[in-house]
């Protein structure tokens, strides 16, 4: 399971559960477009990134398994 997490409005942190990758991009999408802050990405093993460098990773077409 990837984890989003990030700041909103209010500065609380908040933690979304994705299925699959896709799913965790999109939801930063949604989340930035919001204008929540500080959105990262941890994915099924524990690494964590920042949204921009998850985006770029999904780019790259990389093995998160």
């Amino acid at each position: 399971m990837y984890k989003v997490k990030a700041n909103d409005h209010a500065g609380r942190a908040l933690v979304f559960a994705c299925g699959t990758a896709d799913q965790a991009l999109e939801k930063t999408w949604e989340l930035a477009g919001r204008g929540f802050k500080d959105i990262c990405v941890a994915d099924p093993k524990g690494r964590e990134m920042k949204a921009a460098a998850f985006e770029r990773a999904m780019d790259l077409d990389v093995d998160w398994s």
